[in-house]
Formats: C-alpha cells, sequence, structure tokens
C-alpha cells in the first residue's frame, strides 16, 4: 500500500509494516502535495505533484526507488494510464507555455523518462478545470471535461490532437468522469447555471462575490433571459442540478441518457466506476443518505434498468451536500463487496453485491470524527483481505481485515502517527503474467518422438503400424524439434522475467526489520490498482 501525503511517500505491506519511507525532503521543497497518483502495473508508480514547481514523480514498481521528476503542465489534476500505448496521460487545469509545457494534457512514456512526447491543448482562454478518461478499449481515442466547457472533447492519442467536440444538452460543463469497458460508455457528471440573490433564489449564496449575469437552463429557474447567477460547482446539489451523471457511448458518438439520485433525496451525483467496468455508483448530494448503484450492460443502452438505492444514513451530513467521499471495491473468485466511506462520522458500509445485504462498522470508536470533515479514503490492498481507511484529522489510518463475506469483517490494525493523505493499492501486473506463463510452459513439455508418432489422422490398425513411413518419421521428429525448441526460448525468456523482477521484490522484502518478517511475502508485490 503506497501512502502519498504531506510529509513524502511511505510504502506499506497490507497488513501494516513499513517497508520504504521517503522523507519530504528527498521528494519536495516544503510540504509535498499529491493531488494525482496512479501506476502503469509493470514499471513505474506516478504520483502528480503541485508543491513549488508543478510536476510528476516517478518511483520503480518493484523496488520504490525514485526514479525521478519530470516538469509538466500547471496544476496536475487526473492521471490515468493507456497500457496498449504505454503512456501515461496527465490532465492539467492549465498550460505552462512559459515553462515549456504548452498543453493541458501531458503525455509520459512508461519505456523511458527521457522522452519527449507532444502535449494536448484544449484552445482555452480560461482555466479549463476538469477531468478525462482513458482505456485501452477505446483505442486510439481519449475523452475529457473542463467545468466551464459545455461539450465532451475527443482526443486523438496519435496525432495528440482535438479531433472532436460533442455538446452537452443544456449544461454549462461537466467534471468527475469515468468509464465502463463492459459497454464502452463515459459517464460524468454534469455542470449547470443556477439563481441566486434573487427573490426566489436555486441557492441561498452566490459565493464570493454577488453573483453575475447568467442563462439557466435547467430547473424551476430556467429562462431565456438573463439572471443573477452563478454557474458550476456553485450549483452543486441545487435544484438546479436536474441533468446529473449523463451516459455518453463513445462508440457511436451519441447521448445514451442522464442519471440522478433517489427521488426525493435531492440532485446531482458525481460518478465512480469498479476497476472492471461492472459497477458504476453514483455519490449523491443527498447529505450520506443513499448511493446509487447501476450496472452498464450492452453498447448503446441506457443503464437505468438496473438502477438500485442501496441505504447509508452516513450521521452529520448537510441536505444537498456530498458526504460519500470514496468507495472501493473487493473482487476476487468467491467475493463482491463495496465498502463505502464518509467524511462526517467514523463509521464505512461494506455492501455485498451478490445479496446487497449491508453491515455498518465504526472504525475509531474511541475518538470524535476522524476525517475533521475532509475526505475518508478507502482502498483494497487488492489480492489480499485488507482494506486500508484512512482519519486524517486523528491522524490515524485503520485496516479491516475481511476474511470471508462482510460479517467477517474486523479491525485488524490502527495506525497512529499517520499524516492525511492518499493511498494507493500496487501490484506488478506484468510480472505475474510471466510467472503464469512459465507455469504453463513447465506443464506442457514438448517431447522429441523416438518412434512412430500417432496423431489423429496416423494408421492406428496393427498392420499399417507396423511398417511407419520413414520420410513421414523424420519429419513429425523435425517438427518436434522445432516446437520444442521454440517453447524452450519462450521459457527461458518468462523465466528470466520473472527472476529480474523477483530479485529487485527480494531486495526490497528485506528492507524491514525482523519483527515484521511475517510481512515479507505480502511485500514482494508493488503496482496499479487500475485494470486497463
Amino acid at each position: 500500500m503506497w501512502h502519498f501525503n504531506p510529509d513524502g511517500l511511505t510504502i506499506f505491506s497490507p497488513s501494516g509494516a513499513v517497508l520504504k519511507q521517503h522523507p519530504k525532503k528527498m521528494l519536495c521543497k516544503e510540504d509535498c502535495y499529491y493531488y494525482t497518483w496512479a501506476s502503469d502495473g509493470h514499471k513505474y508508480v506516478w504520483a502528480g505533484s503541485m508543491a513549488g514547481d508543478h510536476h510528476v514523480q516517478a518511483f520503480d514498481i518493484d523496488t520504490g526507488d525514485y526514479a525521478g521528476y519530470l516538469t509538466t503542465c500547471s496544476t496536475p489534476l487526473d492521471m490515468e494510464y493507456h497500457p496498449a500505448r504505454r503512456e501515461m496521460y496527465v490532465r492539467c487545469a492549465q498550460e505552462d507555455t512559459a515553462g515549456g509545457n504548452p498543453g493541458e494534457i501531458d503525455v509520459f512514456s512508461s519505456a523511458t523518462l527521457s522522452s519527449d512526447l507532444p502535449m494536448i491543448r484544449f484552445n482555452a482562454t480560461r482555466r479549463p478545470y476538469g477531468r478525462m478518461a482513458i482505456h485501452s478499449s477505446m483505442g486510439p481515442y481519449g475523452y475529457s471535461l473542463a467545468y466551464d466547457q459545455s461539450y465532451i472533447s475527443e482526443m486523438d492519442l496519435s496525432s495528440k490532437e482535438i479531433s472532436a467536440t460533442y455538446e452537452i444538452p443544456d449544461a454549462y460543463g461537466g467534471y468527475d468522469t469515468t468509464y465502463s469497458p463492459i459497454n464502452q460508455h463515459l459517464y460524468f457528471r454534469s455542470r449547470v447555471c443556477c439563481t441566486c440573490n434573487t427573490t426566489d433564489p436555486d441557492v441561498a449564496s452566490c459565493g464570493r462575490g454577488p453573483g453575475k449575469p447568467v442563462i439557466v437552463k435547467t430547473g424551476p429557474s430556467k429562462s431565456d433571459q438573463e439572471q443573477i447567477g452563478v454557474c458550476s460547482s456553485g450549483c452543486e446539489g441545487s435544484r438546479a442540478d436536474t441533468i446529473g451523471v449523463v451516459e455518453f457511448d463513445t462508440v457511436n458518438k451519441v447521448f445514451v441518457d442522464n442519471h440522478n439520485i433517489k427521488e426525493g433525496t435531492g440532485w446531482g451525483a458525481d460518478p465512480v466506476s469498479s476497476p472492471d467496468g461492472k459497477w458504476i455508483v453514483l455519490l449523491g448530494n443527498d447529505g450520506g443518505k443513499n448511493i446509487r448503484l447501476m450496472q452498464p450492460g450492452k453498447n448503446g443502452e441506457s443503464s437505468k434498468s438496473s438502477i438500485r438505492d442501496v441505504a447509508m444514513d452516513f450521521e452529520g451530513g448537510t441536505p444537498g451536500k456530498t458526504v460519500v467521499s470514496d468507495v472501493t471495491f473487493i473482487q476476487d473468485e468467491s467475493r463482491e463487496i463495496l465498502i463505502v466511506g464518509a467524511s462526517t462520522d467514523n463509521h464505512i458500509v461494506l455492501v455485498d453485491l451478490k445479496t446487497f445485504a449491508t453491515r455498518k462498522m465504526n472504525v475509531a470508536p474511541g475518538v470524535a470524527e476522524s476525517t475533521g470533515g475532509r475526505s475518508r479514503n478507502v482502498e483494497w490492498a487488492i489480492g489480499t483481505d485488507y482494506v486500508w481507511i484512512n482519519g486524517g484529522e486523528s491522524k490515524e489510518a485503520y485496516i479491516l481485515k475481511i476474511s470471508g463475506g462482510i460479517s467477517s469483517a474486523v479491525i485488524h490494525k490502527t495506525l497512529t502517527d499517520i499524516s492525511a493523505g492518499n493511498m494507493l493499492s500496487v501490484d506488478n501486473y506484468e510480472r505475474k503474467r510471466a510467472a503464469s506463463l512459465a507455469q504453463q510452459l513447465s506443464i506442457v513439455q514438448p517431447v522429441v518422438p523416438d518412434g512412430p508418432v500417432v496423431t489423429s489422422s496416423t494408421p492406428t490398425s496393427s498392420l499399417e503400424a507396423e511398417a511407419p513411413s520413414s520420410d513421414s518419421n523424420n519429419t513429425q521428429a523435425t517438427v518436434g524439434i522445432i516446437l520444442g525448441a521454440l517453447g524452450l526460448v519462450a521459457g527461458l525468456g518468462a523465466l528470466a522475467l520473472v527472476v529480474n523482477q523477483k530479485i529487485s521484490a527480494t531486495a526490497l522484502a528485506n528492507m524491514p526489520p525482523k519483527e515484521q518478517a511475517a510481512d515479507l511475502e505480502e511485500a514482494k508485490s508493488l503496482g496499479s490498482k487500475r485494470v486497463n
């Protein structure tokens, strides 16, 4: 488990042993400020830093060593990896032409940190804060949203150009974005305009200023005439937030549907996808009452028919505000569990996605609300029984152990003196594939025949077998030798990759003290949560 925080980076084993630490003096000029992080799943773990100069840091996925940094555009907000292209994409809030970064989306190659790839530019006149979606199933395209742009930008990842835009009906912009490879649909939160400082306003406050003339296209204040109001985040959760989450078909380039939260509980939601895209979770502006689940179906079809609301009932939330701050999924051969965290109390909710049974747990019964009203982050240590939950205000982290279903969940360990930060479960999937290939090759071993070879087309009667063709046997023997040689070469290649990576992992595993020896086996794998 990688923990990016103001004090630097600490790498833990899934059960909580410290494996490696990078103090902030080695990584940042002052306190570290990480806003986005991701792994390529085979070589590096990447993190966007906004401490001092804005740059992206790269760490060796197996040893945790700090490989170096790369300068990037202003305010890196989002990060996505494209495994087929071996490229990491970074979404920034603004270009930095003076600093040599003339675009809002930067591109880095996992093949070499020294490569200088072209950036993608939106040609925006303002600071286009936003998010993006990159996935191998999209082919050579990616998609980006901005809070003040009323369209989806389609990016050609080969030419590094904006290839098309798609106008979002009645929206001022878009922001939080996710994607499902199941139906190849994009899901994103729409941004709208709303009234304030009027007789019957959509929102009680205009924010920092008195408001300005805007065109409100949604909700009860909808009008073709200008009204005093605000746009974008100031309208989230208001009665004007009627569009909700937009579902867009990336194959046919059409809008499929809009989705909002349970009727009567509020308006608007942030969409989040499970790593495999099987589930879409809507985190609503409802004060923590519910979450809404959807299951993507066929391409081009709306996900609305699969909607299911699950009660959360978190305490301390304000109506119209988002209380659920993070979710994580446990998905393996026997379990499919959703863990939900909130920023208003010390509870988490576990949802069995096979039966939709729930269980509510207090992770810190002995302290006041441990996030201090900030985000509660949850992260499954993939392939284990451990789930990590942070408590930034109390400087604690809670490790949940779930050995079976939701009823088996217990607090395994509470870590103290842990700075508020963000967690990333890391694994090296390329090494796992190589190990699997080597195992398969060790089971299937080609044998050079030293006698007649019997196949589906070879004569099987005793008379025919007594007089085999010499030429036929020679040919079959030659084919066997060639197949054996090819298998040997492939096996040696896979074995070399496995051995080389195991050496690095073993070096890392030897770092903890002797009393942490029980965690060494878990420590041998460090890489990516995202499944592309």
